[in-house]
């Protein structure tokens, strides 16, 4: 066969990545969370993908801890005694991601810089503020996520320092 498109390897289409294992070897806890509170298992995955990509064991250098990276006060707050522990790690950071939506009705990108950067911080902004790894943390969670009500709009805006930032909702 003759042909200017490359070539892939069977086993290379078929092949299974360590992150897609790991994954879903969360699966069956983010379910049961999102079913309990009300969020989307897809907008729980992408915050773990970011926060810690699927490590129960991942410290950040702000000393968040576990797969949702909750902060010791914010874990202590929230009845979390092993924030290494999957189960409580995801129940914890799924009951602050529902309260951040909670807090700034349901305001998706301010719910997730509020997750990042704290509540006070974007409630006395009333915007994502401008710290470049919250605008990146809100820019990557949400140019990845398809809400289950699929919108159709997309909106385009500039950031604070003229970034361009799409969006699927109207600001």
């Amino acid at each position: 066969m003759l042909s200017n498109i490359p070539q892939l390897e069977e086993s290379s289409i078929t092949k299974t990545t360590e992150k897609d294992k790991t994954c879903d070897e969360y699966d069956h806890i983010i379910t049961y969370f999102c079913q309990q509170f009300g969020i989307d298992q897809q907008l729980v995955k992408l915050v773990i993908e970011k926060e810690s990509q699927f490590n129960p064991n991942a410290v950040s250098k702000s000393g968040a801890v576990g797969l949702m990276q909750l902060m010791p006060a914010t874990a202590e707050i929230l009845g979390v005694e092993d924030s290494y522990d999957p189960w409580e790690n995801i129940r914890g950071g799924v009951t602050y991601l529902r309260d951040m939506l909670d807090i700034f009705d349901d305001d998706l990108e301010l719910a997730l810089a509020a997750y990042h950067a704290g509540p006070g911080v974007v409630r006395e902004l009333n915007r994502v503020p401008s710290i470049p790894e919250t605008v990146e943390y809100v820019d990557y969670i949400i140019s990845r996520y398809t809400p289950v009500q699929h919108r159709k709009e997309v909106f385009f805006t500039l950031t604070d320092e003229g970034t361009p930032f799409i969006t699927n909702r109207p600001k």
